[in-house]
């Protein structure tokens, strides 16, 4: 597998944004498991969909770069 250099920086800022991300899916499941109205559910749902498919992303930019991501899905 062929690695990229990444920066401190840039390294700092994705860890950040991931952690964002897990938090906001966390969030999001949370009111999903809460809510009875199937229309919130499925934004909801929508939500931690997409949540975990950033989360993902992040996780494999810091993979390619070398490093092992953080998030828990």
């Amino acid at each position: 597998m062929h690695h990229w250099r990444m920066t401190e920086m840039e390294k700092l800022h994705i860890m950040e944004q991931l952690r964002a991300e897990e938090l906001c899916t966390r969030k999001a499941r949370f009111y999903l498991n809460q809510t009875r109205d199937p229309a919130l559910q499925g934004l909801l749902q929508q939500c931690v969909d997409k949540g975990q498919r950033h989360m993902s992303t992040l996780n494999n930019l810091l993979q390619d770069a070398g490093l092992s991501g953080m998030a828990r899905h």
